[in-house]
């Protein structure tokens, strides 16, 4: 069963999971528990209420409380995740198949100006989808709009007229209490410098005075094969180097490439995290903190720094973690 970023699943119990990455195992779909059953929850789908975990940390809690076997070691990323089994699921919540739905019903208000700015894109309608709340139908009046782009070309186009769109004013930056209030939620603190790296990016913004955020995925279906690649998690890190090259930093998963890293053997950071994309240009120095890890493939080895996790961070120089994280 094939599911991408962006993908989301619901359980025979009623939970709901957000997919992570384009790499599963045979008998299940890596992806991390978003939504759960709660009679107090704020979130109503068919007379059932729901609640939103945010914390990642909560989320293991939770289920490892309530419904262990969605809890595994994964033998090629070498790590303990969650997933779903084949045989515990119930729906898979398709971005580009709701987007569809969409445009052919009756629409609410979120949904109403998901669908606008989808299709102020101008790009075909089967390369983009919509994700997050509205997509398992859990959202509220104030929910993001989240949108999914397919294709590595076609993200590119999005991306650019994203960038227009943003100097025309349709859509818009966030204000500096917004974008303050983002940079203490991702990383601790709200210097000047992190808030004006969040006003920069044109991933999230303003559209209709509703939030929205876009992954640019440059796959439209899984390419990858399970084990063909190898990861070894090794240690935590705090690396600063300066960014090489950026051609990837709007892309799901981001990726920045380094020159002059403080880690010999580091020359690249990854991460599946959107909080990362557009967090550095080419030619800034940066110091960033993730987890090590030596990526084996069946011609090459080589290490990278991934970042994830809490308490890992992507900043430039000008940013002292010790002070603000």
């Amino acid at each position: 069963m094939e599911a991408l970023e962006g993908d989301f699943l619901e359980t025979k119990e009623g939970l709901i999971f957000d997919v992570k990455g384009d790499c599963h195992p045979p008998d299940r779909i890596i992806s991390f528990v978003r939504y759960v059953p709660d009679p107090e929850g704020d979130r109503k789908k068919k007379g059932r209420a729901f609640r939103k975990i945010y914390d990642l940390k909560e989320r293991y809690q939770f289920l490892k409380k309530h419904f262990p076997h969605y809890i595994y070691f994964d033998p090629v990323f070498q790590q303990t995740l969650q997933g779903v089994p084949h045989k515990n699921l119930k729906i898979v919540y398709y971005p580009r198949e709701k987007l569809r739905e969409l445009i052919a019903h009756e629409r609410d208000a979120v949904e109403e100006s998901t669908v606008q700015l989808a299709q102020r894109l101008n790009i075909p309608t089967e390369a983009l989808g919509v994700s997050g709340s509205v997509l398992v139908e859990l959202h509220t009046p104030v929910s993001d709009m989240d949108l999914v782009v397919y294709g590595k070309e076609v993200s590119i186009r999005a991306y650019e007229h994203l960038a227009a769109l943003r100097e025309k004013g349709i859509i818009k930056a966030f204000n500096h209490e917004k974008a303050s209030e983002i940079a203490r939620f991702r990383w601790g603190a709200a210097p000047e410098a992190l808030v004006n790296m969040e006003q920069r990016k044109i991933l999230h913004g303003l559209f209709q005075e509703k939030d929205y955020f876009f992954r640019l995925l440059k796959t439209e279906k899984q390419t990858r094969t399970y084990g063909d690649i190898q990861y070894v998690p090794l240690h935590k890190a705090t690396v600063k180097a300066t960014v090489a090259d950026d051609a990837n930093r709007i892309f799901t998963p981001c990726r920045y490439e380094l020159e002059d890293s403080s880690i010999e053997e580091v020359s690249r950071i990854v991460s599946w995290r959107g909080r990362f994309c557009e967090q550095a240009k080419k030619g800034d120095p940066i110091t960033a903190r993730g987890t090590v890890e030596k990526v084996l493939t069946a011609a090459d080895e080589y290490y990278h720094l991934i970042l994830g996790e809490e308490g890992d961070f992507l900043l430039p120089h000008t940013i002292e973690p010790g002070d603000h994280l």
